[in-house]
């Protein structure tokens, strides 16, 4: 696979990974990290939107705002502003009203801040402050990339690099030297940039015969990942509530990011196949609509009370992709297809992308 695919191997199969430990924790089994799983997302959001940035940069030159705004609304708006319109009024009929900052925030993209000054409160929408960082982040990246990249590729990494250490620095400063709560330094795009960073940075640097002897030496065994997992799992819950809200949103980071290097090189292996099956991608494909609505069908597993707690989950998971199919396929296809649209072309005697070091081990 060359570097103009839009299709990288296993990125569905771990989508489909962080979206089911979101929700495995938001059923009640605390011992699953669950924020992992959203950190997980924001270093693949990093990683994939700025490759396919690159990809238009290096066969145009630039990449086109107006193309990829228009990409970005048409792939989220509507599925979010549908979610939106149906949680407000449930939660009417059940006579939990929303506020009025809670409306604005929740249509503005902004239920991070929400989240970050009133203690991250619980609400039906509470878990959309991970869309709405997401979203700033669209809203940002492109035109500083462009503004990066006049240095050249290395430079920007460079630049990168030093952002991501100052956003941990922040971190670190507002929680264990200004007391800032954790609500704070959990939700705010200020202070959460850093995990799309460092997919943005792995991006960056994807074409470097360093990353690429880096990632032959991590991937050498397919039980080389079970090592980063264990690391990754010990950094968020072994250590403590300083480390986690102060580097270690970092740490665990750069640890994903080195997840999904060693899963690009070794989903053929036994031991990760799995992740290419039809119906792990199908739960990747979907888990932009399945992160949207767990919530609410996790609730409707609730009242399932013939098997027990295993039951209820069996049930809960089982609504949870009903309703996000049903998303995928009434809401999202339609707008997918109008996307297309506004994809960027490679036009004749454009300089095209090159095929990169890690690329080109994807294959």
């Amino acid at each position: 696979m060359n570097a103009r695919s839009t299709h990288l191997p296993a990125l569905d199969g771990l989508r489909a990974v962080a979206v089911f430990t979101v929700i495995v924790y938001h059923f009640g089994i605390g011992a699953v990290p669950g924020d992992l799983g959203v950190s997980a997302f924001f270093v693949l959001s990093g990683f994939l939107i700025t490759w396919l940035l690159l990809q238009e940069h290096a066969a145009a030159g630039t990449v086109s705002l107006r193309r990829f705004y228009m990409r970005r609304v048409l792939r989220i708006f509507p599925a979010y502003y549908a979610f939106l319109a149906v949680s407000f009024a449930i939660d009417q009929f059940r006579g939990q009203p929303w506020g009025t900052s809670l409306g604005l925030s929740s249509l503005l993209y902004a239920v991070n801040y929400y989240n970050a000054l009133n203690g991250h409160p619980t609400t039906s929408i509470s878990h959309a402050w991970s869309l709405g960082i997401e979203e700033q982040f669209y809203l940002l990246w492109p035109a500083l990339l462009l503004v990066l990249l006049r240095g050249g590729t290395r430079r920007a990494a460079r630049t990168l690099a030093v952002v991501i250490a100052v956003v941990m620095l922040w971190r670190t400063a507002l929680y264990a030297v200004l007391h800032v709560g954790s609500a704070y330094v959990y939700n705010a795009f200020d202070t959460r940039f850093d995990n799309l960073a460092v997919g943005c940075l792995l991006a960056l640097t994807a074409n470097t015969a360093a990353l690429d002897r880096g990632a032959a030496w991590l991937s050498r065994s397919p039980l080389a990942p079970l090592a980063t997992l264990v690391l990754l799992v010990a950094s968020r819950t072994a250590i403590g509530p300083t480390w986690h809200y102060t580097v270690g949103f970092t740490v665990d980071a750069v640890l994903v990011a080195v997840f999904i290097v060693q899963m690009l090189r070794l989903y053929r292996t036994w031991l990760w196949a799995w992740l290419e099956t039809p119906v792990v991608r199908y739960l990747g494909t979907i888990s932009y609509p399945l992160y949207l609505w767990h919530a609410w069908g996790l609730g409707v597993g609730q009242h399932i009370h013939t098997a027990g707690p295993v039951g209820e989950f069996a049930a809960g998971v089982l609504a949870c992709i009903a309703l996000a199919s049903a998303s995928y396929f009434v809401i999202e296809r339609p707008f997918l297809a109008l996307k297309r649209r506004f994809d960027p072309k490679n036009s004749e005697g454009k300089r095209r992308a090159e095929p990169t070091a890690l690329s080109d081990a994807f294959v």
